[in-house]
């Protein structure tokens, strides 16, 4: 009788650490990326929800004939919300009939709110409407005299180099574009993904 000997094959020790040694190198290369790459989608659809939120104001106060605002708030929440100074904490839209930026007891009413946003947002909104966006009946944006007035918001993620501006036109004409921190928001480089809709 033969007997065969089976010899078994396995890795080595040298094999193994220069396995363990590409995995790491390539869990070093993908996971930064996808982090970036989480961080920009939530970015997008973070701006997508503040474009949406200035959309809606726009398009109710010409569908109702009447102004409507949108305003940031501490608590957009509540049964009855008061407009703060940060968009970070959210913000809610509301009729605004005597387009004083106060929801008022006598028929004003809420028609959106969003809740705050993750921490590792920040939106910065240009001085004239940090305080809010009022847009008339005729969707034109302007202040409580009437007067159209613009301005840009910029929303930025603590994890990403991309920014997002959401700017709003006088005439009521809502925009977004990708800007990089190499870049100012006045950049002529940027690139709008926008007209009157949400970045891609």
């Amino acid at each position: 009788m033969v007997c065969t000997r089976l010899r078994q094959r396995g890795f080595s020790l040298l094999e193994l650490l220069v396995t363990l040694a590409i995995v790491g190198i390539l869990l070093g290369i993908a996971v930064p990326s996808m982090r970036s790459m989480l961080s920009g989608s939530e970015l997008s659809a973070s701006t997508n929800h503040l474009v949406y939120s200035l959309q809606s104001a726009r398009s109710e106060a010409i569908k109702r004939i009447v102004p409507v605002s949108l305003c940031p708030s501490d608590n957009p929440d509540a049964a009855k919300p008061v407009c703060g100074d940060s968009y970070d904490k959210g913000w809610f839209v509301f009729v605004d009939a005597d387009a004083d930026g106060v929801l008022d007891d006598d028929g004003e009413e809420v028609i959106l709110r969003s809740e705050a946003l993750s921490p590792a947002f920040s939106v910065t909104a240009d001085k004239i409407i940090s305080g809010g966006v009022l847009f008339s009946i005729d969707g034109v944006s302007s202040n409580s005299s009437g007067v159209p007035i613009g301005g840009s918001f910029d929303i930025s993620h603590s994890g990403n180099g991309e920014r997002r501006i959401v700017r709003i036109a006088a005439s009521g004409r809502i925009g977004s574009s990708v800007l990089y921190d190499s870049a100012s928001a006045d950049d002529k480089t940027t690139t709008d993904n926008t007209t009157e809709g949400g970045t891609k």
